[in-house]
């Protein structure tokens, strides 16, 4: 069986490379005219914030473009990018005032199919932007169809976790270092955010505004307590920390609707003074009806 490493390293860039051409000389910067270069589809589940956009334009123009962009040549000679969407976009902001910016310098590659294309696009975005939580689990999940495909081509690999082969694809990909557990913390947080949170503190964390420990705390709690948590937190400015500060102030026991709180105090009532016919239950019943008294009244 080929190990972890080694089955990443066929999926990455430098793998593509050197498994294809004998130097990667092949391979110079060319400058490319910036509208000609086609955005990838698999682009879209990341988000374009205009104002991070006019940030990089401004650092583009003062300090030059340090990290190249990837482009990949289809078939019909035409490009594609697959890492540097935001510099293209930047590019283009720029090439509107100065020409000098209408083209781009890129590294291009050949041959590269496209499900390579989507792992280098993927694994490129895990660590080269500001992601928010739900899009860096995007990145993530955008790996469960090659996962699958190399435990079909392997399959000693069944016994190996998802996410510490995403890990390793990610890691030998970009040259940083993640690990399974990440990934995992990473998606279960994104999950939470989608499937617990309310309408408001989801955008909230879509905006990268919460903590993760914010996130967990909200998913605990009841959509309505959500909601007037929400509320409160709209009208006050709060940074990151300062909401996690809020939240965990603020999301204690939701208070009880006074009218089951006036349904409770029947019962007591009610078991206080139980009429004769009860008497005739089984020990089991009262006692449990006894436990019932007794939380009930400890809850007031």
């Amino acid at each position: 069986m080929r190990s972890a490493k080694e089955l990443a390293r066929s999926f990455t860039l430098s793998g593509v490379i050197d498994e294809m051409t004998e130097t990667r000389n092949r391979y110079p910067v060319e400058q490319i005219p910036a509208k000609e270069i086609e955005e990838h589809p698999g682009n879209a589940v990341y988000s374009m914030d205009e104002r991070a956009i006019v940030q990089l334009a401004a650092s583009i123009k003062r300090d030059g473009l340090t990290d190249l962009p990837l482009v990949r040549r289809l078939d019909d000679g035409t490009f594609q990018m697959l890492s540097g969407h935001r510099r293209r976009a930047a590019y283009l902001l720029l090439a509107e005032e100065d020409d000098a910016f209408s083209r781009m310098p890129c590294r291009v590659v050949e041959g590269v199919d496209d499900d390579q294309a989507l792992v280098i696009l993927h694994s490129a975005n895990f660590f080269t932007r500001e992601l928010t939580v739900t899009e860096r689990a995007q990145a993530t999940r955008a790996l469960d169809g090659r996962v699958e495909q190399l435990r079909e081509e392997d399959p000693g690999l069944s016994g190996m976790r998802t996410e510490d082969i995403k890990a390793k694809i990610i890691s030998e990909q970009t040259g940083r270092q993640v690990s399974g557990r990440t990934i995992r913390r990473t998606e279960d947080t994104a999950k939470a955010i989608e499937t617990q949170l309310s309408l408001g503190w989801r955008r909230a964390a879509e905006g990268g505004l919460l903590s993760d420990e914010a996130i967990a705390m909200l998913a605990g709690l009841p959509e309505r307590q959500q909601q007037a948590l929400h509320v409160k937190w709209s009208q006050k400015k709060l940074g990151k920390r300062a909401t996690t500060c809020f939240i965990k102030q603020e999301a204690g026991p939701e208070e009880a609707d006074p009218r089951l709180k006036a349904a409770d105090a029947a019962i007591v009532r009610f078991l206080r003074n139980k009429p004769d016919t009860l008497r005739g239950c089984d020990r089991e019943m009262l006692d449990a009806l006894g436990r019932h008294i007794q939380q009930l009244e400890e809850s007031y």
